[in-house]
This record gives C-alpha cells, sequence and structure tokens, in this order.
C-alpha cells in the first residue's frame, strides 16, 4: 500500500486499531501478507511468553516474602526473574510444603 508520507502515521495507527476488514477481505490479507502474519504472531508469541514468565515469578517472590521474609525474597530474586515457566511451577509447588527455602530450590 502506498500512502502520501504525512498519512504514514494515521494508516500505521488504523492498521494497528485494526481496519474493521469483512471476510473477503480478511482474508485477502491472510493470502497476500502471510509472512508478515507469521512474524508479528512471532513476536506476540514471544511477549506473551516473557508477560507468563514475569507473572509466575512475582507470583513465587510474593509467597517467598510472606513465608519466609523479605531476606530470602533478595537471595532468590535474580534465580527467580531469570527461571523458565516451568521451573517457577515446581518451585511454587514446592512452596506450599517447604519448611525453609532450601527445600525449594534444590
Amino acid at each position: 500500500m502506498r500512502c502520501a508520507p504525512e498519512e504514514k502515521v494515521d494508516v500505521y495507527a488504523h492498521a494497528v486499531r485494526g481496519a474493521n476488514l469483512d471476510e473477503h477481505e480478511r482474508q485477502r490479507y491472510q493470502q497476500q501478507y502471510a509472512e508478515e502474519i507469521e512474524t508479528m504472531s512471532a513476536f506476540a508469541d514471544q511477549f506473551i511468553g516473557q508477560g507468563l514468565q514475569q507473572g509466575e515469578a512475582t507470583i513465587l517472590l510474593t509467597l517467598l516474602n510472606e513465608k519466609f521474609g523479605p531476606d530470602t525474597v533478595d537471595a532468590y530474586r535474580e534465580r527467580i526473574t531469570a527461571a523458565e515457566p516451568e521451573q517457577l511451577l515446581q518451585w511454587s509447588k514446592r512452596i506450599l510444603s517447604a519448611e525453609t527455602p532450601e527445600t525449594i530450590f534444590h
């Protein structure tokens, strides 16, 4: 799509907000811009995953603070914020029965 330079920002904003395409237009878009759709989907998936990881890390840090206090949070914050979601889930389950922080992170 070609547009005048002074219209680029408005065209982009309209596209980001959604152009309210009908079904025929949506199908045409999917056919003509399959590569762009794939790129944007991968981009969205990456940021959704990061958001989930950050949320899970925040929950675990909050639980640690409630159960063992802020010193424990400080001691494990870096490890928790760098962990994968599966590891965070495992640690979150362990906190329920943990007597010490060390038993969570072994």
